[in-house]
């Protein structure tokens, strides 16, 4: 066993407050409480808009954080310790991962941006030697969550492929958006792939996604209506709540595909994710009236539309995704900031709080 320091640097939110507050902490380096526990060195770390958000108490009504809170629930790092249950990783192990399962918000953010973070083996994956502990925690938990959202909306038309078809994702530098292009040209075979950017990332996206799209919109100063004929888009992944009015437009009104990681969930998505005991009557209420709200948005059409929730806890799914990243299928579109300029955190986590600016995931370099 390797040598494991009483205390170690963490980045936290000392109190509820937007990213401007976050500092780097010493915290006591967690130990391992179950027997399918991971202790990992953590060596790169990456940040989505929940992570930070949960901080500012924008998700209060799922779960109400208790600080100094740890940030972070993905990331990347060596193993250094194993409980007895553990069967397939050892010390030593490079890997990489997110800790999250359904339901959702039952413990406390793991702190993946921390030297040291305790994950369940069933959430891990090994890293391919060929990529950096940074490229690997980019594509937490996204490859697995862009590989579901695209496989269920295949196959609820009974399809295995987006071969011969037209895709649109918004959104091509955003974290979320980068993933979903690759996984729907490299893995699902899409044949022409259309996406925005603002004016300044347009020269931007043959640079990080060569090949990659096909037709790129400057939503800035055009419209995706004007550019994109009705009807021509087979299948879409909402990445974003603004884009989907452009999605419903440029969708094939009799078979075309509305698949979404923003939408408004249905109340049985939202009890997958809380868990039904923890699920609030008069949340469900709210929910099943917005889904009238889609019902308005989708009157004249066959389109169908689908929020899914992405579940890194499907082993099955989170292998696959494996894969995907160690075939070379998706490259990994990221910024990458160290741990130690805490000034730089701040801003590049502001960014993502916000929903705006930054290109591709925000990782978090711990180590070296």
């Amino acid at each position: 066993m390797a040598n494991i320091p009483e205390t170690m640097r963490s980045l936290v939110a000392p109190k509820k407050g937007p990213p401007s507050t976050f500092e780097i902490a010493s915290m006591p380096t967690p130990s391992i409480k179950e027997p399918t526990d991971v202790l990992i060195h953590v060596r790169a770390a990456s940040l989505g808009t929940g992570d930070v958000q949960i901080a500012g108490g924008k998700l209060e009504v799922f779960y109400k954080a208790t600080f100094p809170l740890k940030i972070g629930i993905s990331g990347a790092g060596v193993v250094v310790a194993v409980g007895d249950g553990v069967k397939h990783l050892k010390v030593g192990d490079e890997v990489y991962g997110t800790n999250i399962s359904k339901p959702m918000f039952r413990i406390p953010p793991p702190g993946f941006v921390s030297e040291y973070t305790v994950c369940p083996e069933n959430l891990l994956i090994r890293k391919p030697p060929s990529l950096s502990f940074e490229e690997a925690a980019s594509f937490t938990p996204m490859v697995v969550a862009a590989y579901q959202v695209i496989k269920r909306g295949l196959q609820v038309r009974g399809e295995e492929s987006l071969e011969g078809k037209t895709v649109f994702v918004p959104g091509a530098l955003s974290g979320t958006g980068s993933i979903i292009i690759q996984v729907a040209k490299n893995y699902f075979g899409a044949a022409k792939i259309i996406s925005t950017v603002s004016t300044a990332k347009v020269p931007l996206v043959e640079e990080y996604l060569p090949g990659m799209v096909d037709q790129i919109i400057d939503y800035k100063t055009q419209k995706v209506g004007d550019l994109v004929p009705q009807g021509t888009v087979d299948f879409a992944v909402n990445t974003q709540m603004s884009s989907m009015d452009d999605c419903i437009a440029a969708l094939d009104k009799k078979t075309g595909t509305l698949m979404s990681i923003t939408s408004i969930p249905t109340k049985k998505v939202a009890k997958e994710i809380i868990g039904a005991d923890r699920f609030p009557w008069w949340f469900g209420v709210i929910l099943d009236l917005a889904q009238y709200y889609y019902t308005w948005k989708f009157w004249g059409t066959n389109i169908y539309h689908e929020m899914v929730s992405g579940s890194p806890d499907i082993r099955e799914d989170l292998e696959l995704s494996g894969e995907i990243v160690a075939l070379g299928k998706v490259k990994p579109v990221m910024r990458v900031v160290e741990l130690e300029d805490i000034e730089a955190v701040r801003n590049n986590c502001e960014e993502v709080y916000v929903v705006k600016g930054g290109i591709g995931k925000l990782v978090v370099v711990i180590s070296k």
